[in-house]
């Protein structure tokens, strides 16, 4: 076991927090994966850098879903006196990221030794990565390399869970530990597929090519629901669009990005206007690692790998019913259906001055817009009535929607033909329980995410409306966060 070292708290700990924090030190001294989870505002951040301050573990990573929370983290260790680093991907940070776009990661896979920026610095001081860009940006240097001088630096490193990781780190964290439980979903216009097949037009794609790929556009622009692009593209299309991509990235244009993502996801999904692709997540193999969360249903140490647990319970569950006679389950969901969801989210309004819905799927909201006050956009300050949103969309994670009642409108599973295909990919990963991972744990993340729009700090206690008969499979998963009735 490594040695212990004495911290002073700088803030008077909370019932509870100095002893989590021992813990904490005495299972990553010990080299295990932890999986640590309290309800929000517990303080989990300051437990978390405590615990690896004495356990003499840093410099640590600490990886996030969005750099913002960075912030949180750096405030947290400048209080133990620690030097904090927020390190930023290459969408940010690479000179040629306005050309590639998303093909700046394949630009730098392949051709980095052509790039104009691949030197090193001659001296980086420590700062954050915007002055760094600035920086690189005179001098033609790399910013994105460049933050690895940064790192040797730094005692904790926040960044992405999908930036490569510096070699200097003792330990590591995930924060918001759920999203490992999520698959990587990527979100594309119609008319982003168009421009990108005229692109490849443009670059010499053979009329085979243009042919197959224009015939998958108009699949998707005529029929909702699962998209299989290997229906249309057989090895050798798919063989000179890979041809074509790399050159259009050597030439710096990163127009056919949205095409090639189309034909390596897993699973793909017509919605609307968009075309989903989903990707498995891969759980990291590093230790000793860290997982927080506030929301991770039972079972999550499996499906993590981890080696121990330490749960802070909730103190205080919000109160929820399941309403037992609607559902949006394929084949059940129509108008008359609907009318019953038209039917909850009005009633709820007459006795509740806001009302913030979930809808599961695009399918779902469509039919409920014509109730509702706001649709996909955040509410003013001082709003009322109903605000209607999609599950797994931009508001269902990371934003404040206070509101006297949360409601799920079904339950936001995944399509079937996606959650099916992801069972597949993880099983071929070795993760334990993949049908687990690709259907349940979604969905029920989702569900605990977006209710917690409505419940971000202790006092907001709105009442929760499970809106599908289908959640009474799960109240022993919900139980822990939701007193149901």
């Amino acid at each position: 076991m490594r040695g212990q070292c004495r911290v002073d708290w700088p803030l008077a700990p909370r019932p509870g927090q100095k002893e989590v924090s021992e813990r904490l030190s005495e299972l990553l001294s010990s080299g295990f994966r932890v999986l640590f989870t309290a309800p929000t505002g517990w303080g989990k951040t300051l437990a978390a850098l405590v615990a690896l301050y004495s356990s003499r573990l840093l410099p640590t990573v600490w990886m996030v879903r969005s750099l913002t929370l960075g912030e949180r983290v750096g405030e947290d260790a400048a209080l133990l006196k620690l030097i904090s680093v927020t390190l930023a991907g290459r969408e940010k940070t690479c000179p040629l990221a306005e050309e590639l776009g998303e093909g700046v990661h394949d630009y730098c896979r392949y051709f980095r030794y052509e790039c104009p920026y691949n030197k090193p610095p001659l001296e980086v001081p420590l700062m954050s990565y915007e002055e760094l860009m600035r920086l690189g940006a005179r001098e033609g240097f790399c910013p994105y390399y460049a933050q690895d001088l940064v790192a040797e630096r730094a005692e904790v490193i926040v960044q992405s869970y999908y930036r490569r990781v510096p070699r200097v780190a003792r330990s590591f964290v995930v924060d918001e530990a759920h999203n490992l439980l999520m698959p990587r979903e990527a979100s594309y216009r119609i008319s982003e597929m168009v421009k990108a097949v005229d692109e490849a037009r443009r670059l010499g794609a053979s009329e085979r090519l243009v042919g197959a790929l224009s015939a998958i556009i108009k699949y998707a622009l005529i029929r909702d629901g699962p998209l299989d692009p290997k229906l249309f593209l057989d090895e050798g299309l798919e063989g000179e669009l890979r041809e074509i991509y790399l050159e259009a990235l050597r030439a710096r244009r990163g127009a056919l990005r949205p095409l090639i993502k189309l034909v390596r996801a897993e699973a793909v999904y017509v919605e609307g206007e968009r075309i989903l692709t989903y990707e498995p997540r891969r759980i990291l193999p590093f230790r000793p690692t860290l997982f927080i969360s506030a929301t991770l249903p039972e079972g999550a140490d499996k499906l993590l790998q981890v080696d121990a647990e330490v749960r802070v319970p909730w103190s205080k569950r919000l109160k929820a019913h399941v309403v037992e006679h609607l559902t949006t389950k394929y084949g059940e969901f129509d108008s008359n259906m609907a009318l019953g969801y038209k039917k909850l989210l009005l009633e709820l309004a007459k006795d509740h001055e806001r009302v913030v819905a979930f809808a599961a799927s695009s399918r779902v909201a469509r039919e409920l817009t014509g109730v509702v006050d706001y649709y996909e956009t955040r509410p003013p300050r001082e709003w009322r009535g109903i605000a209607l949103f999609r599950a797994r969309g931009r508001f269902s994670e990371g934003v404040d929607l206070p509101a006297d009642v949360a409601v799920m409108l079904g339950c936001p599973y995944l399509p079937p033909e996606v959650s099916s295909r992801l069972a597949r990919a993880y099983k071929a990963l070795g993760v334990q329980e993949p049908v687990k991972m690709a259907l349940d744990v979604p969905m029920l993340i989702t569900t605990l995410q977006c209710i917690g729009r409505a419940a971000r700090s202790p006092g907001e206690k709105p009442l929760v409306v499970l809106a599908d008969e289908r959640y009474r499979k799960y109240v022993r998963e919900l139980e822990p966060y939701l007193e149901l009735s």
